[in-house]
């Protein structure tokens, strides 16, 4: 079924506020929910960076996001994609997207004043990644994940430094701690960890890697992974100190914040001294991993762009720092229409209506329902449509049941 908003209604899921068609699905594993809009709409709702960043900040920014939006479009669409019947999902997996009812007046601007520009490669959209603070230099993407490197997202010197949160960062732990949290993961490093060293091939020739050296032999490990193993079993298992605190007495957003990092470890006494005097007590191991940056560090870096266009540079000076290419007209490149994918695999869906829409469903006149709260609850092969609160509904071919909430 779709629901069609009125002029002026927004649908209000979760944190986001849509103005464009919702299609409400059921599949087997769920509901699935998707926005069609059109490309400037889409836009509209992305909820990358500040609003009150420089406006040339928010130039770049929206020129790298419309490229974004274009290069999958032009790659075809992901297997969630195809399963779902959705261009791009809304999450931070592809760029984070809150619908275009809320659009501050300066991000607006920014879409309007680069209409249809984006970055070309080769006759075709650019990938143009992003990510929040690349430091002090952002990173080469065949250095992170590996393949053959893409000339426009090599690494580059990133001006951010006095700007960013993200300057710099440290996680303190003990060995053990260390090789609980990988041993949550599947690695298993015996009961003695030698030493933890970073490896590097160098700049633009490779993944790095890091080596644990313990009584088994040499675990390599890339840092990719590294980092991954930390961000999901680190919080589950040392809740009390990862993320780590900030030295403002908040916490950092992920355990280790990227692939920019160094590592230290330091083991117990009794491994450095062979000759420990027996019955004292040997110290625990310890490991210090130091980094900048947040994020995969690969294109252009969001606070580093916010630090150039405080610094007076052009949106296209920001674009060319950072990818070497210049905004160029891609409205052949861009289709009139987007379909994006807002959750998938839902048991139920609930909405607020601040206004009059239209609801759609196979087999039914369309039936016109007014400002609200409802539920759309799956059942497996079809979907019952729930309205809270009283809501009057008149309307001899479709019925909808009403509850009145707790």
């Amino acid at each position: 079924m779709s629901l069609e908003p009125g002029a002026g209604t927004a649908l209000v899921l979760g944190r986001g506020a849509y103005e464009g068609e919702l299609d409400i699905t059921p599949y087997p594993a769920g509901l699935a929910v998707v926005e069609e809009t059109t490309i400037d709409g889409y836009l509209f709702g992305i909820r990358e960076v500040p609003t009150t960043w420089p406006d040339e900040t928010l130039a770049a920014q929206a020129v790298a996001a419309r490229s974004y939006l274009a290069w999958t479009l032009d790659r075809g669409r992901s297997i969630n994609g195809t399963n779902y019947d959705y261009d791009i999902c809304a999450s931070q997996f592809c760029q984070v997207y809150r619908g275009s009812a809320d659009t501050e007046a300066s991000w607006a601007d920014a879409v309007v004043r680069t209409t249809d520009e984006i970055l070309v490669y080769d006759g075709r959209p650019a990938q143009a990644l992003y990510s929040s603070s690349a430091g002090s230099r952002t990173r080469s993407n065949q250095d992170v994940w590996g393949g053959s490197a893409v000339p426009y997202l090599q690494a580059v010197d990133s001006p951010e430094e006095g700007y960013t949160p993200y300057e710099r960062w440290e996680l303190r732990l003990s060995g053990a701690q260390f090789a609980r949290v990988f041993a949550a993961a599947g690695y298993w490093f015996g009961e003695r960890i030698d030493d933890v060293t970073l490896t590097s091939p160098g700049e633009g020739n490779g993944p790095e890697r890091v080596e644990v050296h313990s009584e088994l032999g040499v675990t390599s490990i890339q840092a990719t992974d590294f980092r991954a193993v930390f961000n999901v079993h680190g919080p589950d298992l040392y809740p009390g100190s990862m993320p780590a605190a900030r030295s403002d007495g908040g916490r950092w957003p992920q355990t280790i914040l990227s692939y920019t990092f160094a590592v230290d470890y330091q083991p117990p006494a009794r491994a450095r001294n062979p000759h420990f005097p027996p019955g004292e007590v040997a110290s625990q191991g310890t490991m210090t991993v130091v980094g900048e940056g947040w994020g995969h560090g690969i294109g252009m870096s969001q606070w580093g762009a916010m630090a150039l266009g405080s610094e007076g540079a052009s949106y296209q000076a920001i674009l060319d720092h950072y990818y070497g290419l210049a905004a160029d007209n891609g409205e052949e490149m861009l289709p009139d229409a987007v379909r994006v994918g807002l959750f998938v695999e839902e048991p139920r869906v609930s909405l607020t209506a601040d206004g009059a829409f239209t609801l759609n469903a196979p087999g039914w006149y369309p039936v016109a329902l007014p400002a609200g709260v409802y539920s759309f609850w799956w059942t497996g092969d079809g979907v019952i449509v729930v309205a809270h609160g009283g809501v009057p509904i008149e309307s001899p071919f479709f019925r909808l049941r009403t509850v009145q909430p707790r």
